[in-house]
C-alpha cells in the first residue's frame, strides 16, 4: 500500500532509480543511525503525553533499535523510496499490535533537518578532530627547528633570515586557530530543529527542549520556519572549511617549492614520493599537489552549496534540503584526507639544514639591519640610511658578470662609506662591523619583538599553541561526552552502539 490517499502509482522508473533510488541508500547509509535516534526521543515523548502505553512502547522501542538498512530497505518498494516511509513501515510490520497513535502529529520536514544536521555536527567533529592532529604534529615538528636557519620569502624573493621551526609554529598556530573556530561553529549551530512540523509547529504539546536534551543539542531552534528552512549551518561549515583550504594551500605552495630543484630544502621519503615516466633524474612528491588540489574542491563545493540556496524561497524546499547539500558529505571526506595527507607530510619531513644555511648566507638578508645601525649608532635619518645601502648595493650589482650572485662578500665597508658620503654623511665603519651586521643567521637571534623568530619567542609561541589546543580538547570532549551521555539516555545502549 503506497503511504498516502493522494497518489495512486508508484514513482516513475526513471525518477526512481536516477533520484529517489539513490537518495534512500544514500540516507541508509549515513542517516539511518541518526533517524533511530530521533524516533527513540520521539518516542519517550508520546509515553510522557500518555498517548501510547509502556509496552507498546517498548515494542517499537526494540524494533527500532533492531533496524538494519537491509530491513528498511526491503520496504523501499512499498514506501515510494522514502526513507523515514520505510523505517515505519519496517517498524509497524514487527508489531503485534497497531500502535495506531506512534507518529501521529509528525512531519518529515523537521525528522530530516535534524538528521542532516546531526550527520553535519558528527563530520564536523571530526574535522575539527583531524585539524588539531595537523595542529600538534606541526607544533612538534616546529620545536625540533627552533634553530634551523632559512630563507624567508616576500614577494616570491629572498628577504629575512627565518627559521624553519618558526615558520611551521605559523602552521601550528593557524590549524589551532581553525580548531578552535570549528569548535565554536559546533556550539553556535548546535541547536534542534525538531517541533518545528512541517514549517509552523505542531499541535500536540511536544516538549522541543526535552527532545533537544535527548539527541545532545543545546536546546531547540527558536523559529519553527528556521528549522525547517535553513541550510545556513551547512553553510557556514562549508565556509569555515574552505578558508581553511585556502589557508593551507599556502603553506602547502611554499612546500611544493622549497622542496623543487630550485631550493631543495625539503625532503620526503620515498613512500611520500614519486618518479617521472620519461626523466629519470627526477624525484617529485605529488602528494603535496594532491593535497593542495583537495583545497581547491573545498572552496568550489562551498560554491555549490550556496548557489544551490540562492534565489530559492525560504522555507522547506527539496531543492535545499537534498540538491543544495548534495556534496556536503564530499566536501567532509576530501578535507579529512586532505588534513590526513598534510599532517603525514608535516610528520615525515626531512629538512636540509645545511643547504638551507648556505642559501641564508649567500643572500643578502641582513641588510635592514646595517640600515638600522647607520641611524641607531652613526645618526643617518632612517629614510635616507635605506637610501645608502640601497646605493651600496646597487654600486655593487655593477661589478657582477653574467650569473653571478650578489653575495655579502662583494659588500664593503668603503664601499657603503662612499654610498652614505654622496648623501652628504661621512661614515667611519671597520669590515669586522659590516661583517657582524651581515651574518644573516645571527641575524635571527636579533628580531626581539613578541611572536618573531628568534628562537625563545618561537618557543613561547609554541607554548601558547599548547595552552589553546588542551583548551580545544576540553571543549571537544565535553561535546563528545554530551552526545555519548544524549545517546545512552535515550537508547539505553552505550555510547557507539547505535546502528
Amino acid at each position: 500500500m503506497i503511504p498516502t490517499g493522494r497518489i495512486k502509482q508508484a514513482p516513475a522508473e526513471l525518477l526512481d532509480q536516477e533520484v529517489l533510488g539513490r537518495r534512500f541508500e544514500w540516507e541508509m547509509r549515513h542517516l539511518l543511525r541518526h533517524y533511530q535516534w530521533i524516533e527513540l526521543a520521539h518516542l519517550d515523548e508520546y509515553l510522557r503525553m500518555e498517548l501510547l502505553d509502556h509496552d507498546t512502547a517498548a515494542a517499537i522501542r526494540r524494533r527500532l533499535l533492531d533496524l538494519t538498512a537491509d530491513r528498511v530497505t526491503a520496504e523501499r518498494s512499498s514506501a515510494m523510496s522514502d526513507a523515514l516511509f520505510a523505517l515505519e513501515r519496517c517498524v509497524h510490520n514487527g508489531l503485534t499490535e497497531k500502535a495506531g497513535a506512534w507518529h501521529v502529529d509528525r512531519s518529515r520536514n523537521d525528522v530530516q533537518a535534524c538528521a542532516q544536521l546531526m550527520l553535519g555536527r558528527e563530520r564536523l567533529l571530526g574535522v575539527a578532530a583531524a585539524v588539531t592532529g595537523l595542529a600538534r604534529a606541526a607544533r612538534k615538528v616546529a620545536a625540533r627547528h627552533d634553530r634551523s636557519v632559512m630563507p624567508g620569502y616576500t614577494q616570491h624573493q629572498t628577504a629575512q633570515a627565518i627559521t624553519f621551526g618558526f615558520y611551521l609554529a605559523a602552521l601550528a598556530e593557524s590549524a589551532t586557530a581553525s580548531a578552535e573556530s570549528l569548535h565554536a561553529l559546533y556550539d553556535s549551530i548546535n541547536l534542534s530543529p525538531l517541533g518545528a512540523g512541517a514549517f509552523a509547529g505542531l499541535e500536540l504539546p511536544w516538549d522541543r527542549a526535552r527532545l533537544a536534551d535527548a539527541l545532545g543539542f543545546s536546546g531547540p531552534q527558536p523559529h519553527a520556519l528556521t528549522a525547517v528552512a535553513s541550510r545556513a549551518w551547512a553553510s557556514r561549515i562549508a565556509a569555515e572549511l574552505s578558508v581553511l583550504g585556502t589557508t593551507l594551500s599556502r603553506f602547502l605552495t611554499d612546500l611544493i617549492w622549497w622542496s623543487g630543484s630550485s631550493c631543495r630544502f625539503l625532503d620526503l621519503p620515498d613512500e611520500l614520493a614519486g618518479i617521472s615516466s620519461v626523466m629519470p633524474h627526477k624525484r617529485n612528491f605529488p602528494v603535496l599537489e594532491r593535497a593542495r588540489g583537495m583545497s581547491g574542491h573545498l572552496v568550489g563545493l562551498s560554491v555549490d552549496l550556496m548557489v544551490g540556496q540562492r534565489n530559492t524561497g525560504y522555507t522547506n524546499l527539496v531543492e535545499v534540503s537534498k540538491e543544495s547539500t548534495r556534496f556536503l558529505e564530499d566536501l567532509f571526506s576530501l578535507c579529512g584526507t586532505m588534513l590526513a595527507l598534510t599532517e603525514q607530510v608535516v610528520r615525515r619531513l626531512r629538512f636540509q639544514r645545511e643547504r638551507a644555511a648556505r642559501a641564508v648566507r649567500g643572500d643578502l638578508l641582513a641588510a635592514s639591519t646595517v640600515a638600522n645601525r647607520l641611524t641607531l649608532e652613526h645618526g643617518i635619518p632612517a629614510r635616507t640610511a635605506q637610501v645608502v645601502v640601497g646605493a651600496w648595493i646597487l654600486a655593487a650589482t655593477q661589478e657582477l658578470g653574467p650569473g653571478d650572485d650578489l653575495t655579502p662578500g662583494l659588500l664593503t665597508a668603503d664601499g657603503l662609506a662612499k654610498a652614505a658620503a654622496d648623501q652628504g654623511h661621512p661614515l667611519s665603519v671597520t669590515e669586522v662591523w659590516l661583517r657582524t651586521l651581515l651574518d644573516a643567521e645571527a641575524s635571527v637571534a636579533r628580531r626581539r619583538t613578541s611572536g618573531s623568530t628568534r628562537p625563545e619567542e618561537v618557543h613561547r609561541l609554541l607554548e601558547g599553541v599548547d595552552l589553546r589546543l588542551a583548551a580545544v580538547a576540553r571543549r571537544a570532549g565535553a561535546q563528545s561526552v554530551r552526545l555519548s551521555s544524549a545517546w545512552q539516555r535515550t537508547s539505553g545502549q552505550k555510547a557507539g552502539d547505535a546502528a
